[in-house]
């Protein structure tokens, strides 16, 4: 195991290597004019300039109702800040380039282990936190996700969070294989006042399933644009 997540760890690197030689990740770079590129009318335009742009790799998690097909029951994943390589021949790929050295990562290997890995031993300044799924802080029914820098850029800062609710949702541009693009607007909490998933690889789940089969974890990439809030770099 250890190996895997080294060679994955590694793997992370390569994007900033690639663009400016370093050894070790840049991050915190301004992005306040920064665009979310070919954003599809059809998804709300940001009210404000962009704070944060992350790559995430990860699972979103799915459970098998009784009619047979699959029913999303959160995600996830890591963030980690490209803010550094924005207008670079690298940045429009990056979530691939993340995805196939996610996928070769033996499946027992859970994104959690990689998480604990990054924050206890490895440090990589590019990380900014985590993203998962809570109880709805609103209404205390289903779930909603959140983005949480709490536990790293920004730890001891108890407010460096956002719980979001979709506003927009459309199929990714790539294809079907791949999860939709989102926006969503904040709920609670102070990192952003909106969210946009974009440029997703993979994450879709079978068509089909046998109800009462475990529940599945099915890896993806991803980008996050987080626009305005208090919390800053």
């Amino acid at each position: 195991m250890i190996a895997s997540v080294t060679v994955f760890i590694l793997g992370i690197y390569l994007p900033f290597v690639l663009v400016s030689g370093s050894v070790i990740p840049r991050s915190g770079c301004d992005i306040s004019r920064a665009k979310i590129p070919d954003l599809p009318s059809t998804l709300p335009t940001p009210d404000t300039t962009p704070s944060f742009v992350a790559v995430a790799f990860g699972t979103q998690n799915y459970t098998c109702g009784s009619t047979g097909t699959y029913t999303n029951i959160g995600a996830f994943a890591e963030l980690i800040d490209i803010s550094c390589i924005y207008g670079t021949p690298v940045f429009s790929g990056v979530q691939d380039i993340l995805f196939d050295i996610w996928n070769a990562v033996p499946p027992e290997i859970t994104t959690a282990e990689i998480v604990n890995t990054l924050q206890s031993f490895v440090k990589i300044p590019a990380i900014l936190g985590q993203h998962y799924f809570v109880q709805n802080p609103i209404t205390g029914q289903g779930i909603s996700p959140k983005w949480d820098f709490t536990s790293a850029a920004f730890a001891g800062n108890p407010n460096a969070f956002v719980v979001g609710a979709k506003v927009g949702d459309i199929p990714a541009p790539t294809g079907s294989q791949d999860i939709d693009w989102l926006a969503l607007t904040k709920v609670v909490g102070a990192l952003a006042d909106q969210v946009y998933r974009t440029d997703t690889h993979k994450g879709q789940p079978p068509s089909s399933c046998t109800p009462g089969s475990p529940d599945i974890f099915v890896k993806y990439t991803s980008k996050y644009w987080l626009f305005g809030g208090s919390v800053k770099h």
